[in-house]
Formats: C-alpha cells, sequence, structure tokens
C-alpha cells in the first residue's frame, strides 16, 4: 500500500522550472506591470489555445507597451504528458 501511495506521489507529482528570458532594455528596471498567458499542452502535440500563448498576448494581458522582461515557466505533470506553460512579461 505505501509503495502506491509512493509511486502515485512520483507520478502524478508536478515540477516547475522557470526559464527567465534577458531583459530586453540593458539595465531596465523590471518594471510595474505583468502580464500572462498561459496554454496547456497534452502529448507535446496539442495546446489548448495554440499560438496565442506568445509575448505579445501576455503583454496585451497585462496592459504592457514596452516589455523589459520575459519568463517562461513549464509546469510538467505525469511525466511531462500534460505541461501548463505559462509566459510571463514584465513592463511599462
Amino acid at each position: 500500500m505505501a509503495a502506491s501511495a509512493a509511486l502515485a506521489v512520483l507520478t502524478l507529482g508536478s515540477c516547475a522550472t522557470i526559464n527567465s528570458g534577458a531583459a530586453l532594455a540593458e539595465k531596465a528596471p523590471i518594471g510595474p506591470k505583468m502580464g500572462e498567458a498561459t496554454s496547456n499542452i497534452i502529448l507535446g502535440l496539442f495546446s489548448s489555445k495554440g499560438e496565442q500563448n506568445n509575448i505579445k498576448q501576455a503583454a496585451e494581458n497585462g496592459g504592457i507597451k514596452k516589455v523589459t522582461q520575459v519568463e517562461y515557466i513549464d509546469q510538467s505533470v505525469f511525466f511531462g504528458l500534460f505541461i501548463k506553460h505559462t509566459t510571463r512579461v514584465y513592463g511599462e
């Protein structure tokens, strides 16, 4: 029973990685605004929002005109079969 519970925790657990892009403006502050665009990717083939998870969409969602920093956050569940991909931007 304990082995089954441990296996469930390991396989159904989520891990997150943050890949922070370099600042787009040299020595610029991160900025007061933040915007995100998120999609779910299934089996590495299908995306819940297609190509709408990009820097432009994240900036529009946050009301940002000048992007200074970009982050990509991937949360993988069940050995990467399901991935929540978030593009986060900061700026003015």
